[in-house]
């Protein structure tokens, strides 16, 4: 067989030259964009006289097609991919076979990240503020982290404290990261534990729900769990657990009015603070947190990421409050489904 090399105005046209030059034999092997026209490469059988390779300037010229008649770049992949090496040579129709595989898992690929973020396929205009470098920054940073298991989102070392508001599934989110631990192909260094905190006014019913309700996920992953009433337990807590393993704290509901008193436990302790953002919560929510939440914003952890459609506007209110997005939750990743989350 020969490879034969054919430019065309568009992979319909690039193809139809194909088959019109060399028959309906002709095998595919890859197709590529240069600058506004298609490259089309094919393998052919040779023919008797052995005639030399060279390009035909009738196949290569343009071919003058309406807009509305060319296809798709993704068809143009089906049929490459479609085709199957007939070819008597073994190492050429290796090659091929090889060539076909290959493109069908970038189009599996660039199918599953398109369908995880469908947001980057609004169209924006050059004015519009989603392009501005913060907000597209913030796009990549989700997009990125969200293709992957929590655990493999960041390093989760040591003792982490999760707060937010009411209902912005932060219980959700730990119980998320463990199971994609317990799902990871290399366990952690160092095996979780859970502590539920809660200062010393709010020791009431809600604080005992919270923690029942992290003791139960907790079971459920045969790991430790504590409750911390004020700070000076917490102290007490981390540096009872925080040799054998990596601390995951979550706060109860009503810690959110001390959020500064709560920062200044966990920068005494050394403990890194995320703040939990739902994202379906309404931006507004990011404009009217309290006072002193802009470090935290560093640290932001995305959480319902699979309830929300459209998610420019949450975009552009972290981007105006130059917000980093360290993690991303789904409440579907976890294991087994669990109560509302504090």
């Amino acid at each position: 067989m020969e490879l034969k090399r054919l430019i065309a105005e568009d992979s319909k046209s690039a193809l139809q030259n194909v088959r019109s030059t060399y028959g309906e034999d002709a095998l595919i092997v890859s197709t590529n964009k240069i600058g506004t026209k298609t490259e089309v490469i094919c393998a052919v059988d040779l023919q008797p006289d052995n005639e030399p390779f060279e390009e035909d300037l009738a196949t290569t010229a343009p071919t003058a097609t309406r807009s509305a008649d060319r296809a798709p770049f993704s068809a143009s992949l089906s049929t490459v991919m479609d085709n199957k090496a007939t070819t008597s040579n073994p190492e050429l129709a290796s090659l091929v076979a090889t060539i076909q595989q290959e493109l069908l898992e970038l189009r599996e690929s660039v199918s599953a990240h398109v369908e995880a973020n469908p947001h980057e396929l609004n169209a924006e205009s050059a004015n519009d503020t989603g392009t501005t470098l913060c907000e597209r920054a913030l796009r990549q940073q989700f997009g990125t982290l969200r293709t992957k298991p929590m655990i493999e989102q960041r390093s989760w070392d040591g003792a982490h404290l999760f707060v937010g508001r009411p209902g912005v599934g932060k219980t959700t989110c730990i119980e998320n990261l463990l199971a994609a631990a317990a799902q990871a192909v290399e366990e952690p260094r160092k095996p979780f534990a859970l502590i539920a905190y809660s200062n010393d006014a709010n020791h009431s019913d809600l604080a005992s729900e919270h923690w029942l309700k992290l003791a139960k996920i907790s079971q459920r992953y045969g790991i430790s769990c504590a409750h911390a009433i004020g700070a000076t337990q917490l102290k007490r807590l981390v540096d009872q657990l925080g040799g054998q393993h990596n601390v995951l704290i979550d706060t109860c509901a009503e810690q959110l009015p001390e959020l500064q008193a709560l920062q200044q436990v966990a920068g005494h302790l050394n403990i890194a603070s995320h703040y939990c953002i739902g994202a379906d919560f309404s931006p507004q929510t990011v404009h009217s947190e309290p006072s002193g939440i802009s470090a935290l914003l560093q640290s932001t952890i995305i959480t319902r990421a699979d309830l929300a459609a459209e998610l420019g506007p949450l975009f552009a209110a972290l981007a105006n409050a130059q917000a980093q997005i360290l993690a991303v939750s789904c409440d579907t990743q976890a294991a087994q489904p669990t109560e509302q989350s504090s």
